[in-house]
């Protein structure tokens, strides 16, 4: 099985590899790790893809999935003038 390491594009602060490798079968699988200030915070699972093009394409999406959902503001104190939530006054 042969495997090659590339870089995935990630915003700044980031930073994201993913190793590809093509299967017996055929189809392209691997792992991307994804670190945040050089400490690692996931490794992303690739499964089966038909192309090399289509493996590196939903490793970006999904690298780009999780740092959206993780950098939403992580340990501010919420704005006291936002909007307030029914039933919490």
């Amino acid at each position: 099985m042969d495997t090659v390491r590339l870089d995935i594009r990630v915003p700044a602060g980031w930073a994201c590899w993913f190793e590809l490798a093509r299967t017996p079968r055929g189809t392209y699988a691997g792992l991307a790790e994804l670190s945040h200030q050089g400490i690692a915070q996931c490794v992303l699972v690739i499964t089966q893809q038909l192309s090399s093009e289509a493996a590196v394409q939903r490793a970006t999406v999904r690298a780009d999935h999780f740092v959206r959902q993780w950098m939403p503001q992580r340990g501010q104190v919420p704005d006291a003038s936002g909007p307030t939530v029914p039933g919490s006054a």
